[in-house]
């Protein structure tokens, strides 16, 4: 059978034409055990009331989502039977998900609901009518999660088919899954590993996370669109400069706020004015305190996301570089991408960019120097709301020590931005 989706698997694969039927009942073992905590998360922060999952399989990771979320789901034979008499507080779908063409949903219901289509395509003798029928619910649905065996880390890049798992038709590497994806017209949002279970505990299963179809918008930030960091200072001179010329490199205004430096920072930062400083300020205004003052600086910051023109306002320190989470998109045409999906806030993932060495010279790039890193494991490290839009309400950053702007009104973004940390001055 000459099937469109063959051609997105390596020359010479071969596929398995008659798979025996999957009963999703294996013992003291769970697939993928990660994929249906993150989908209560994305459904969460979307605001989503529905979980809606193809090929649910038993559904006893899915119905764990139950509540705050309505389950519906969708399978045949065996499993379906065993879900309605299992669980019978639910929806439970029966459906061929080769032949999906009569499967629908109300629009109200899909505008408030998470796809999951977890371990799925590769049981499918033709997975594009699944996929497309996908790709139509997501001109209302916020979100799907999308995940199939990475083929070349399960059994290596010289396998060459049919799949060990007699269940299994095909089976896809990354490269080949995004052609695919890509192909059908996804609103591909981010792909890359999770657990394939929870036994071994090995990245082996490809994840992919596809937005909305009316996201797939513009995602270059028109000119009139401001960002302004507010930069608090104090000695930071081996390293400002730079700091500063990241920032604008990003698309991104700095606004600076100089504790009364003693090494000539201020006056490097002086000579950027005009250049994407758009201002520099020493505070307190009566001149050097005693002590460090971190907040009262922190409701200087409130005031002048106040006071500054911006349509967003970024939370920064020196010694911080800030990065979009899609690979190749500056800063500030993220943020453009975040303000016109309805979000407000931006949260950020911490990565510790830690010395390794005494061999930095001031002056130089820092992000160049220090290559070696790891996630930040602080409590503090995982509140980092330091992004957010200016919705003309008072922000509060002080109250929380500048770790969240917090302010009415505020809807989160639900993927996280990069912060890559450099505490040289540990």
């Amino acid at each position: 059978m000459d099937r469109i989706d063959r051609f997105f698997i390596k020359e010479g694969y071969k596929v398995r034409d008659t798979p025996e039927p999957f009963i999703d009942l294996v013992p003291n073992i769970t697939y993928q055990p990660d994929v249906y905590p993150f989908a209560g998360y994305l459904a969460h922060k979307f605001g989503c009331e529905y979980a809606i999952d193809f090929g649910c399989g038993t559904a006893s990771k899915l119905v764990k989502l139950s509540p705050p979320f309505k389950i519906i789901g969708i399978d045949i034979g065996d499993n379906i039977r065993f879900c309605r008499l299992n669980y019978p507080m639910h929806t439970w779908i029966e459906c061929d998900l080769e032949n999906p063409e009569t499967l629908n949903f109300p629009e109200e219901v899909l505008k408030k609901a998470i796809l999951i289509c977890a371990d799925v395509i590769e049981h499918l003798r033709n997975s594009l009518p699944l996929l497309r029928k996908l790709k139509d619910f997501l001109d209302f649905s916020p979100v799907c999660i999308l995940t199939t065996p990475e083929r070349d880390l399960v059994h290596g890049q010289d396998h060459f088919g049919p799949p060990p798992n007699p269940c299994h038709v095909r089976e896809w590497n990354m490269a080949e899954l995004e052609e695919l994806l890509s192909f059908v017209g996804f609103n591909l949002e981010f792909i890359g590993l999770t657990l394939n279970n929870d036994r071994d505990r090995k990245k082996k299963t490809i994840m992919a996370i596809l937005g909305n179809n009316n996201w797939k918008m513009q995602t270059i930030a028109p000119q009139s669109f401001r960002v302004v960091a507010i930069m608090a200072v104090y000695n930071e001179a081996d390293i400002i400069v730079q700091s500063i010329e990241k920032l604008i490199n990003e698309g991104i205004l700095v606004y600076v706020i100089d504790n009364w430096s003693t090494d000539g920072t201020y006056e490097l930062v002086k000579n950027l004015v005009g250049k994407g400083v758009i201002g520099v300020e020493r505070f307190p205004r009566g001149g050097p305190t005693p002590f460090y003052e971190w907040m009262k600086l922190l409701k200087r910051k409130e005031e002048l996301s106040q006071e500054l023109e911006a349509d967003w306002f970024m939370h920064v320190d020196a010694d911080e570089v800030r990065k979009a989470p899609w690979q190749g998109m500056r800063l500030k045409d993220a943020i453009w991408k975040v303000d016109q999906s309805g979000f407000n806030a931006i949260d950020f993932t911490v990565l510790e960019f830690y010395p390794t060495d005494d061999n930095f010279l001031p002056g130089t790039d820092f992000e160049r120097h220090f290559l070696y890193w790891d996630f930040g494991k602080r409590p503090g490290h995982f509140l980092q709301i330091k992004a957010w839009k200016n919705c003309g309400v008072p922000v509060i950053l002080s109250k929380s020590g500048g770790h969240e702007a917090a302010f009415e009104g505020r809807r989160v973004y639900p993927y996280k931005f990069l912060l890559k940390h450099y505490p040289v001055r540990g």
